[in-house]
């Protein structure tokens, strides 16, 4: 099949359990041809669930989606603290976990657990010390000493799921660590505990329901038809729209003047196709600076002497 050369986008992939992310990504390009790819967020091979993935251009827009919060559900399981955090590797056989807490020493738990706070990554994690992955150091007998990261838990719920296990479901910032949450879950109750599964279902306003298994039978065709094109992405951005003289300076990384309407700060830029060509900043004065162009090398480009933008109407997400 041949490949559009104008290929750019999201692609939101659901990695199975057991695959890296490195897996995902070389499973996209299999299918999308040899394109340069972004992601906002991997996951650990023992979890599943959403991998955004954006495509050549596309992957100048990932600072926009880091900051967004991440939803998980999973399984913790009460009576064990492993140096990974999790299950990989540990043999069950004649483990006999605790019994479980009452429900309102649970509810007790999640509440200490919620909020903005300080958390230690696992030791088997990708912090780099001195330009080395912890995991890597850990591996080879020198497991480092993490300092701890101010992150944020915005929810967080527990419900007994039977034999030493929690169901969890949890929203929290970008650069929290779930293997952690259960790790400080088992030190507060007394019991140790670690994770047993992970599923994230959620990336801010990006869905796990809807997006590509990241498996073998998936067809070129399907991920194609799958790819968001950039202004579908749902930035949390007010938008811009600019004629065809402004959109020609945009792409040439050149400021445009417009009437901001009292808007400063980033923005979302469409031209006049409505198609997406970027992120600009508004500063004072009304002026639009290019951030991220994502149309480059347009015929044109450095002859437009004039262009405006306008605030569109309803501004916002699309």
């Amino acid at each position: 099949m041949r490949r559009p050369s104008g290929l750019v986008g999201l692609l939101l992939a659901d990695k199975p359990t057991g695959a890296t992310s490195h897996d995902v990504v070389s499973w996209a390009r299999t299918r999308l041809g040899d394109v340069p790819s972004g992601h906002a967020g991997t996951l650990d091979p023992l979890a599943s669930g959403l991998r955004p993935l954006l495509v050549r251009p596309a992957t100048r827009l990932v600072p926009y989606l880091h900051d967004w919060p991440k939803t998980y559900v999973g399984v913790v399981l009460l009576g064990l603290e492993t140096e990974t955090g999790d299950l990989d590797g540990v043999d069950l056989a004649g483990f006999v976990p605790p019994p479980l807490p009452p429900r309102a020493v649970l509810e007790a738990a999640a509440a200490r657990l919620t909020g903005r706070q300080m958390q230690i990554p696992p030791v088997y994690s990708a912090k780099k010390i001195g330009g080395t992955p912890a995991h890597e150091l850990a591996r080879h007998g020198r497991p480092p000493v993490l300092p701890a990261v101010e992150v944020t838990v915005h929810r967080l719920r527990f419900l007994p799921a039977g034999r030493g296990r929690l169901a969890f479901a949890a929203r929290v910032s970008s650069g929290t660590y779930i293997r952690s949450l259960a790790r400080d879950l088992g030190r507060l109750l007394g019991t140790g505990a670690c994770l047993a599964a992970l599923r994230r279902t959620a990336i801010g306003p990006l869905r796990a329901r809807g997006a590509t298994p990241a498996r073998a039978e998936a067809t070129s065709e399907a991920l194609l038809a799958a790819l968001l094109p950039p202004e579908a992405i749902p930035l949390p951005l007010p938008v811009v729209r600019l004629d065809e003289g402004g959109a020609d300076r945009f792409r040439g990384g050149r400021e445009v003047e417009g009437d901001p309407a009292g808007l400063c700060g980033p923005a979302r830029v469409l031209g006049p196709d409505a198609r997406m060509e970027g992120i600009g900043e508004i500063g004072e004065g009304g002026r639009l600076a290019p951030r991220v162009v994502l149309r480059g090398g347009v015929a044109g480009v450095g002859r437009a002497e004039s262009g405006n933008f306008v605030v569109a109407e309803g501004a916002g997400p699309l």
